[in-house]
């Protein structure tokens, strides 16, 4: 017999809990949604709101969901779409206790979700926490400008107008993160906010909880930038401004210098270590060559790394795992992703407290990972992701960059650094 709707929609929550391991086998937390909303923006280019997950989880709906929604969902599990995740889900895949409970759930349950494709609004839908459904009825301006050219931190003036739009609340969203989301007046037309992070940002115009406009902002780095965040809600980072992390070869924050900023040791942390500017160089032919390892701050079972080469469109990803750990590996080339669960990544598995050379190449959209010289991977990619604009390493606790280069498709060299000088930030 055939699942229902209200059943697939019950399986897939059920598989995504499994597969981002939703509270350690014991119920979903905020914090395994919000991860779950990142990931989700990073992968598809689909922005489903906080505030939408926790109601999708707790069942609190009142119409179907829009498709786009479910195939976004559909896609997290690495289906090609929601119609793919029925065909090869026809019938229930095993009898667990977990997997029956989860689809029994669903039995009377119709979800609504609120959603954005690379910027483009719900403009129909009815959060039920708002009374007045979104309408637009005119044209929406939305711009921003920063007022100095380069680093951080950096006031950014958005300017709007809003008086098209029918709706409860309007906000202001630097990032994909939610908790960077601030309301504004719709009477207003101006309103400035700070960044405290250099990058490729792609700043939300919300009316409710659907974005009706969406605008980049490229704040540029002086260098190096590394910042330490204990959790995402954490809206000014640990800065390192002013400080010696480059010396002897390699750029490193070390025990001291961590102590000198008062990073607790004892909680939960990562590093984030970006480079953010003009590369002029395109995302379809591009070599991109570092060595890496982490540090021993944090006591952890599975440390791990992650390469980010961002473009003006997204990014392109290659997740390193310590040995034993090559099921949370992952990568991502153009609009391709893999992930260790469903995939064969062991290549991906290192010795992650030693020296790991990285390598992405990228021929005509054809892209080939390598790790310590040798090919792992190659994919071939379709959409066009524009130029590179930032180069981001995110590390477990901490790590330790040893050098970086990316030349174009022509071997012209755009950035190479080798840390072979003692620099402050």
């Amino acid at each position: 017999m055939a699942l229902s709707e209200q059943q697939y929609i019950a399986l897939c929550k059920n598989k995504l809990e499994e597969r981002f391991s939703f509270g350690n086998g014991h119920g979903h937390t905020q914090r395994d949604l919000e991860v779950l909303s990142q990931k989700i923006e990073e992968k598809t280019g689909v922005n489903i709101s906080l505030s939408t997950l926790k109601r999708l989880w707790k069942n609190d709906f009142k119409q179907s969901p829009q498709l786009a929604t479910l195939n976004a969902l559909a896609l997290m599990l690495d289906y090609q779409d929601w119609q793919d995740f029925k065909v090869r889900n026809k019938k229930p895949s095993g009898t667990s206790k977990h997997l029956l409970a989860g689809i029994l759930t669903g039995l009377a349950i119709v979800v609504i979700t609120s959603f954005i494709i690379r910027g483009l609004g719900n403009k129909n839908g009815n959060d039920p926490k708002f009374s007045k459904p979104v309408k637009i009825n005119g044209p929406i301006e939305f711009s921003a400008e920063k007022t100095v050219t380069s680093g951080i931190p950096n006031t950014v003036i958005f300017k709007y107008d809003v008086s098209h739009v029918e709706a409860d609340s309007f906000y202001i969203q630097q990032t994909w993160n939610d908790f960077h989301r601030k309301q504004i007046d719709p009477n207003g037309h101006a309103v400035s906010d700070i960044y405290y992070e250099s990058g490729f940002h792609r700043a939300r115009l919300f009316a409710n909880d659907s974005i009706i406009a969406m605008q980049p902002i490229h704040i540029l780095s002086n260098g190096w930038e590394p910042h330490i965040y204990y959790d995402e809600r954490d809206l000014i980072p640990i800065d390192f401004a002013g400080e010696t992390f480059i010396e002897n070869g390699e750029l490193h924050l070390d025990k001291s210098l961590l102590a000198k900023r008062n990073v607790d040791l004892s909680r939960y942390f990562y590093s984030r270590i970006s480079n953010s500017q003009i590369f002029d160089v395109s995302s379809d032919n591009f070599n991109f060559t570092t060595r890496v390892k982490s540090d021993t701050v944090l006591e952890s079972l599975c440390p791990w790394i992650n390469l980010i080469i961002v473009t003006d469109v997204h990014i392109f990803r290659v997740a390193l795992q310590n040995k034993g750990c090559e099921r949370y590996a992952g990568y991502k080339l153009g609009e391709i992703v893999r992930n260790g669960e469903d995939n064969d990544l062991s290549a991906l598995g290192c010795e992650i407290y030693n020296w790991q050379d990285v390598g992405v190449v990228v021929r005509d959209k054809n892209a080939e990972i390598y790790i310590n010289g040798e090919k792992t991977f190659s994919e071939t990619f379709k959409e066009d992701f524009g130029k590179i604009v930032g180069l981001i390493y995110i590390f477990e606790g901490t790590g330790s960059i040893g050098y970086v280069k990316l030349e174009d498709g022509n071997g012209r060299v755009a950035f190479e650094d080798d840390f072979e000088r003692n620099a402050i930030g």
